[in-house]
């Protein structure tokens, strides 16, 4: 039975057009043994057929990270609130009050040391190289941005020079990861 070669339909011998996407039909089909096969993009990444497994992991430290700023600071969202209304009553950017402050940094901390958890049950099932490097450049790059939090909580920063040097550092985590990345592509 001949294949269209635009949706692998099967069709009809002597059929001039796909009865199912309309494609036009060469005068030869495709026979079964050169039927085409198709992966989705999403399940390659960088060439790599493995589906990435520890997606549910995780979401689970995702969850366990929002667990522990909520246990820590109940009123994280009487505090939100609160800061959403100073910034539109005054219109202007304004610092958010002690307490969102101090549950951002638990958040993007705890989230950190969880990259780095999964990067250690990576290295212990053997996983890709490039998702280990991956999720310890992400721990990395949340430790660092919890820190920056945190002086800029305690004064020591302001949030321009927070933001901007967090943003210099992802910059240079992610051409370092790129660089690494392609030299492991090639072993």
């Amino acid at each position: 039975m001949p294949y269209c070669p635009r949706c692998n339909a099967e069709t009809k011998e002597g059929d001039k057009f796909c009865v199912y996407c309309g494609a036009p039909l060469a005068t030869e089909t495709l026979k079964p043994a050169e039927r085409r096969s198709y992966v989705r993009e999403r399940d390659t990444c960088f060439g790599e057929e493995e589906k990435d497994y520890l997606g549910l992991v995780s979401l689970g430290f995702f969850l366990l990270a929002v667990g522990i700023t909520y246990t820590l600071n109940t009123n994280i969202i009487e505090d939100f609130r609160f800061w959403i209304e100073e910034l539109s009553l005054r219109k202007t950017i304004v610092e958010p009050p002690s307490g969102l402050i101090f549950s951002a940094t638990i958040f993007f901390g705890s989230s950190g040391i969880f990259s780095f958890i999964k990067a250690i049950v990576r290295i212990a099932t053997n996983d890709i190289k490039r998702r280990i490097l991956a999720d310890i450049f992400s721990g990395l790059a949340l430790l660092l941005f919890a820190y920056l939090i945190k002086l800029y909580g305690t004064g020591a920063l302001s949030w321009q020079t927070a933001l901007g040097t967090e943003i210099i550092v992802c910059g240079l985590l992610v051409a370092l990861y790129s660089i690494i990345s392609s030299l492991l592509r090639r072993r």
